[in-house]
Formats: structure tokens, C-alpha cells, sequence
């Protein structure tokens, strides 16, 4: 068996956003997401609630989705890891850093913090040494054709461990997002993946699974 992480990206860009990633946890079609701290408003309160509780009572990972400004990046870091514990009463299961075309210089950053921490960190998919990660380079789910998630998860090798990247959600009209509009496709994806899942040959984790190796 292939092992295999199912994360929601962006939880805390919009409560639409997080109610989707709600209901998708607790039907266990994924097992983690990460939170967009610094974007959580008093409107997100009750969803922001029903995350903690799943955290701390079910079998997933809530990583931190850090974010960067322009200046300050190692206190950025600290500054949304101690806002992570404030909200959530516990630390993150790991950190995310993923786009590569803004923040491949903040990797080692992240790294670092990561390293100092013992804490997984995703990124593009450089490595970093004494860094835990998943074996390979994560998938991003959000695309439109469900056979390109389809054959990435045919092609899984046994006894390594993926993640798959998804940002499912409901449309949002006042929050500015280049996905939002497509984040419908997500869920649909998620649910066909269970609906075929003999098709493949791999066991879902979470990135709290990693720390335990």
C-alpha cells in the first residue's frame, strides 16, 4: 500500500470555504487541512469552533498555512504559529508553504522554524535536511479533468507517502480568490475518489502520522 494525505488548502479565506471543509472532514473523505489564520474573522467563529473540536476528538492533521508581507519573514512565522496555539489551544500538525512562484525564498524559513519545532513542512517539494515531509512532490487536486487526479493516484508506489492537495469550498461572492469559482470541482473530485476507491492501493493518513516515524 501507498500512503496518501488528503488536505484542504485555505481554511479561514471564507467561511463558505470552511464549511465545506467541515462537512468533507467528517465524512472522513479528507484527513487534513490547513488554516489561513491571519484571514479568520469573528464571522467564522462557529466554524472556526467545530475545526477545533474535530482536532482534538478525530483522526485528521490542522497545519498552518503561513503567509508573508514583505519584511519581517522569520517573525511572520513565529508571530502565526503562536496565533495558531491562541485559536486552536494546541500547535499545528505541520506547516505549508506551496507556491512556488512567491514563496520559494521563505522555504528555509519555514524550514528552520520546522526543524526547530518537529514539525512536517510541505512545500514545492524541496527537501530539507532533518525536515520531515512526505516522499514525493504533492498533487494539486484543483483541476478541472478528474482523470489527471485519476492516473497521478494509479501511478502511487507502495510504501511511499503522497499528499493530495484540494481547496473545495462553495462559491463565495466577497471573497477574492482565483479558485472560487472552481472549488465546486473539489468536492466533486473528493467524493469520486472514494466512490472508486478500489481502483487503487493506498491508505489515507494525516501529517500527524509522519511526526509518529
Amino acid at each position: 500500500m501507498a500512503y496518501l494525505i488528503i488536505n484542504a488548502d485555505d481554511f479561514g479565506m471564507s467561511d463558505h470555504f470552511n464549511g465545506s471543509i467541515i462537512q468533507l472532514l467528517l465524512e472522513k473523505k479528507i484527513t487534513s487541512t490547513t488554516v489561513m489564520v491571519n484571514r479568520i474573522s469573528d464571522s467564522q467563529a462557529a466554524t472556526v469552533k467545530e475545526l477545533k473540536y474535530l482536532n482534538g476528538y478525530s483522526d485528521i492533521s490542522v497545519g498552518l498555512h503561513v503567509e508573508f508581507t514583505y519584511d519581517k519573514h522569520k517573525q511572520q512565522v513565529e508571530g502565526q504559529y503562536q496565533k495558531f496555539i491562541d485559536i486552536f489551544g494546541i500547535a499545528p500538525s505541520h506547516l505549508d508553504v506551496h507556491k512556488e512562484h512567491l514563496h520559494t525564498k521563505y522555504h528555509s524559513i519555514v524550514a528552520k522554524f520546522c526543524r526547530e519545532k518537529g514539525l512536517p513542512f510541505r512545500n514545492h517539494g524541496k527537501a530539507f535536511r532533518g525536515v520531515v515531509m512526505p516522499d514525493k512532490k504533492y498533487f494539486y487536486g484543483s483541476v478541472e479533468d478528474f482523470s489527471e487526479i485519476d492516473d497521478w493516484l494509479k501511478g502511487l508506489k507502495k510504501g511511499k507517502t503522497y499528499e493530495l492537495v484540494f481547496h473545495p469550498g462553495t462559491y463565495d461572492p466577497s471573497c477574492y480568490s482565483s479558485l472560487n469559482r472552481d472549488r465546486q470541482w473539489d468536492i466533486d473530485h473528493v467524493g469520486r475518489i472514494h466512490r472508486d476507491y478500489l481502483n487503487y492501493n493506498f491508505d489515507l493518513i494525516n501529517f500527524n502520522d509522519l511526526k509518529k516515524d
